[in-house]
């Protein structure tokens, strides 16, 4: 923790060997809690502490470094699970694993905040030889802890603050690669996102709404001229679903006012993503509407607020000021109608 721009060089090359022989000490150990602890408090260490100033070579040794850690990690689980070890059934392994979650979030995400060089670096398969980046490091960390990442779980801050912000961070920097996830791996981490949207802390809850508009927003950015995109082919109900549990949460449930802003931009990139959808849903709350005065009332808000889609752009109108005046639409729509929806 002592390193800076001096030092740094000198002591990654003390530390490095050390990075090989912790794998190996981990298995050797694992009957140990403490001694495991202290193995992925060096790696969490070094990421928190090290990593910025580390150059391109000792950045791809040190990816590959928590890769083995994080690989050994699992082959415990697997070793395990295969052998059916009477002392090691498969809600203590959970336990063992999970005693070291916290760490292992810290370790991905200061990965994650201080050892992404997207700036510098050219991640493609190619050029890396096949070689993991950090976001497929990230990813596989993810793949690893995210089956213990329950409701229960998530109620404890420092856990749940991590998970949250090592999402936020992966759908903001790497929305390709959630793209081009297979459905079994990204649908459990989609849910989370949908359970952050109802997360009693409002920064948590605000973290989740952004990682859903940046999903969104990059498949406006990237979606081709026949309308098809990576995005919707792979997940194609995905966006429909985000859409449909935030206009539920606007129009229906009590929520902190101040995500409004970040709520309204999800909501338009969103939109500009499933319009029909969204038409078909506000189409459903004008019909759940008792009085036909109501009714007309929410589909003329409605459809006022749909022809100021036409003004953001299109595909191309996911900017800054674009956001910003859908926000002054969004409140207007939501004090029209919001105060006497009724829900059937």
């Amino acid at each position: 923790k002592a390193s800076d721009f001096y030092t740094a060089d000198t002591i990654f090359e003390m530390v490095a060997p050390i990075l090989d022989a912790c794998p190996p000490a981990l298995v050797a150990c694992q009957d140990r809690q403490d001694v495991t602890a202290a193995v992925v408090g060096l790696y969490v260490s070094i990421a928190e502490s090290q990593v910025s100033w580390l150059s391109v070579e000792q950045m791809s040794i040190f990816d590959l470094a928590c890769l083995k850690l994080l690989r050994t990690f699992a082959g415990i689980e697997e070793q395990d699970s295969v052998r059916g070890k009477a002392s090691w059934r498969r809600t203590e392994r959970e336990d063992w694993l999970g005693h070291h979650m916290l760490a292992l979030l810290q370790l991905l995400l200061n990965l994650a905040r201080h050892g992404d060089r997207t700036d510098s670096v050219d991640f493609s398969k190619e050029a890396r030889g096949g070689h993991m980046d950090v976001a497929d490091v990230v990813l596989y960390g993810l793949g690893l802890i995210q089956p213990l990442i329950t409701p229960e779980a998530l109620q404890v801050p420092a856990l749940a603050k991590a998970f949250f912000n090592l999402l936020g961070w992966l759908m903001e920097a790497h929305p390709h690669k959630i793209a081009e996830l297979e459905k079994s791996v990204a649908d459990p981490l989609m849910a989370c996102l949908l359970h952050g949207l109802q997360h009693m802390d409002a920064d948590l809850s605000r973290v989740a709404v952004e990682a859903i508009d940046a999903l969104a927003s990059h498949h406006v950015t990237m979606v081709q001229v026949n309308g098809t995109c990576l995005m919707k082919t792979a997940h194609p109900s995905l966006l429909a679903t985000f859409l449909r549990a935030l206009l539920e949460m606007l129009l229906f449930r009590e929520f902190n006012r101040g995500m409004l802003d970040a709520c309204c931009d999800a909501l338009l990139s969103l939109m500009l993503c499933e319009q029909a959808c969204f038409t078909e849903l506000m189409g459903g709350v004008v019909q759940g509407q008792v009085l036909d005065s109501l009714r007309h009332q929410v589909g003329e808000a409605t459809t006022v607020l749909i022809g100021h889609l036409t003004t953001t752009g299109g595909f191309s109108g996911v900017n800054r000021s674009a956001k910003q005046n859908f926000r002054k639409h969004m409140r207007t729509f939501l004090g029209t109608v919001r105060p006497f929806l009724v829900r059937i």
